[in-house]
């Protein structure tokens, strides 16, 4: 008997092997087999029910497990690679266990602490519940500070009581910190957390744990998603809207949508999380694809923040105390500071400035590898591409004329930070960013010195923007709202409301008011106006029926190809074949190739087409038969980006 086994490889498919047991296989059962000059572990994807002869000698399997994966678990990663065209070898790689061995487990028994719940959570609660064990798309959209995470934490308490298995994951790493100490608080103990910077041990227990069908309640982030739970009741996306669940590199996979794949092919249920669904999600809603459980207020007496716009047009310089601060959001500041209240500033940016420039020439420093500004960081002096990681030292002298006078140009946190400590020299000033805060242990740190009132002033970027409950921050300031506005992206709109109102709800979640500035160079701006009126169904609306308008998703799809390889002419060429060998078809449009955003990155030249199609368009089958046809040079890198979220 032959059998079909799955290998971490780059490999699109399976391999067969003899096997020389007595006891019959099973499909997802875990073996061992000899793979080019080493023994590999894998997994028996398949039996064949027929002897097939073949000319030449098949290699048997070396040995087995009585390890197995369940069917329904098989069946989601078949589905999971045809959509996201993902080489099976590659899942493979990345589900494996590092030891087949379980480890001794520890019984567990949760100390459940049940909290008040308002009506509108208890029935958000209770629809929850009564789809345990089923599949169904439930989408929990409240405002900010609604108390979201203790109703799905009363549905993740039935679950558990009921002998089953909950997945919640979450967008980043640096989230989990905050919510570790909510779920102790709720269950008496820590959950089990799954993230990249995990010990091995902690990475063993939990995998066997899933594997076993043992009732846990597992925290992760999106790479969660793929362990193999064989007994799953509950998953939930925290934060469903948030671009973090896009895996961009290796696997290229939209953790929301996967798990919800993984729900329907598993019989779990499924609830999507966010005061700021995504409009593919509200587009769902809409054609009563998922049920929507609505909660309008914020918990306990706490109310929405005011939020007003600062016009920064025509303001003199002269006029401002710092160059980046329009002087009624740095009285607020002072304010708060006399009353003992906590400020939080939003500049998403990284860094000291975004560009360096010389004064006398113009002369711009850039990354040699990316043709990119490099960004200036001054608590490590130094200059940074935070594309490829290239630094070198900051320059006295320009490089190119030679005289002393570079310039910093723009804000970043760690030169915004300094403006208000040479400003306000009493205030306790803490500077967020994924530079500085790049830990698990350090982000527990920076929560305890907010919550513990050891900070006056928080100067972050979008680590901040979502999740945190830090009830002292009554005053929220947003330096830059027109950021994100104008970007090669049909998203951009969407997601800077998204960033904005949730970094609004970061204030007044207590008993204390909040105020929200915005600073803006465009005041009249949809997207600005619809954040200060805290009015969301307009922005949907508006957003909605422009996309609709262009065939755009959630009406329409796409699909984006990334070419790329040192030699640019090469490139171009390879994409000009690729175009050409195009299958014709009348749903189909194909644009491009042109020259990505991001023209140049790690010293590859890159090139894009998009595909735009109608919903329901076998994409997958067009590709694979269209690719095909044009042998792929060792030396080009093609990417095929189903259903794409940047486009740089």
């Amino acid at each position: 008997m032959n059998v079909e086994v799955a290998v971490p490889s780059i490999l699109d498919r399976t391999l067969t092997y003899q096997w020389p047991f007595n006891e019959p296989a099973k499909v997802g059962q875990f073996v061992e087999v000899p793979l080019k000059n080493k023994v590999a572990l894998g997994i028996v994807w398949s039996i064949e029910q027929k002897t097939i002869t073949f000319k030449h000698t098949i290699k048997s399997v070396c040995t087995h497990y009585p390890l197995t994966l369940n069917k329904s678990y098989l069946d989601f990663l078949k589905k999971f690679t045809d959509y996201t065209l993902t080489p099976l070898g590659v899942l493979i790689k990345h589900i494996l266990p590092k030891d087949l061995s379980p480890p001794i487990f520890k019984e567990h028994a949760h100390a459940f602490k049940a909290p008040v719940l308002t009506e509108e959570q208890s029935v958000a609660k209770d629809a929850i519940i009564k789809d345990l064990g089923k599949f169904h798309v439930s989408v929990l959209d409240g405002v900010t500070g609604s108390g979201k995470t203790e109703i799905y934490l009363e549905a993740t308490a039935k679950a558990y009581e009921n002998g089953g298995q909950t997945l919640i994951l979450l967008p980043e790493i640096a989230l989990t910190s905050q919510f570790r100490g909510r779920f102790e608080e709720r269950f008496g103990e820590k959950p089990l957390i799954w993230h990249s910077q995990i010990t091995p041990k902690q990475r063993n227990v939990i995998w066997h744990t899933a594997q076993q069908g043992r009732p846990c309640i597992v925290l992760g982030a999106r790479s969660a998603l793929l362990l193999p739970f064989s007994h799953l009741n509950l998953l939930v996306i925290d934060e469903e809207h948030d671009a973090s669940y896009k895996q961009d590199e290796v696997m290229l996979y939209h953790a929301r949508d996967m798990a919800i794949l993984r729900g329907k092919e598993e019989n779990i249920n499924t609830v999507l999380v966010s005061a700021t669904p995504s409009l593919e999600t509200i587009h769902n809603i809409d054609q009563k694809k998922y049920s929507h459980l609505k909660v309008n207020s914020r918990y306990g007496n706490a109310s929405l923040p005011t939020v007003n716009i600062l016009s920064m047009r025509g303001l003199q310089k002269a006029a401002r105390p710092s160059p980046w601060l329009h002087p009624t959001l740095f009285t607020e500041i002072q304010n708060r500071l006399a009353t003992g209240e906590q400020s939080l500033l939003f500049l998403n940016r990284r860094g000291y400035a975004p560009l360096t420039i010389c004064g006398e020439c113009g002369f711009k420093i850039i990354c040699p590898a990316c043709d990119i500004a490099m960004v200036q960081h001054k608590s490590q002096p130094r200059l940074h591409c935070h594309y490829c990681d290239y630094t070198q030292i900051i320059p006295v002298n320009c490089p190119s004329c030679a005289q002393s006078t570079l310039n910093p140009c723009g804000p970043g946190v760690e030169r915004l930070s300094e403006d208000l400590t040479n400003l306000l020299p009493e205030a306790r000033i803490l500077s967020v960013t994924s530079d500085l805060i790049n830990t698990p242990k350090r982000t527990q740190e920076m929560v305890d010195s907010i919550l513990n009132n050891e900070v006056d002033i928080i100067v972050g970027t979008q680590m901040l923007s979502k999740g945190y409950h830090f009830p002292n921050i009554t005053l929220v300031g947003v330096v830059d709202a027109d950021m994100g506005l104008n970007g090669p992206d049909l998203r951009c709109a969407e997601r800077t409301y998204q960033q904005l109102h949730q970094v609004a709800g970061r204030c007044g979640r207590a008993e204390k008011p909040g105020t929200v500035y915005l600073q803006t160079y465009d005041p009249e701006h949809a997207v600005i106006k619809a954040v200060a009126d805290w009015d969301q169904a307009s922005f949907i609306e508006l957003e909605l029926q422009d996309r609709e308008n262009h065939g755009m998703p959630p009406f329409g799809r796409l699909t984006s190809f990334l070419i790329s390889g040192r030699d640019n002419t090469e490139v171009l060429s390879f994409c000009r074949k690729l175009l050409q060998t195009a299958p014709k078809h009348q749903d189909i449009l194909i644009m491009g190739p042109v020259p990505a955003p991001l023209s140049r990155l790690k010293n590859q030249f890159r090139w894009r087409f998009l595909l735009k199609y109608p919903k329901g368009f076998a994409i997958q089958s067009y590709i694979r038969h269209w690719i095909s046809q044009v042998p792929n040079p060792s030396s080009i890198r093609l990417i095929i980006d189903i259903d794409p979220l940047t486009f740089h």
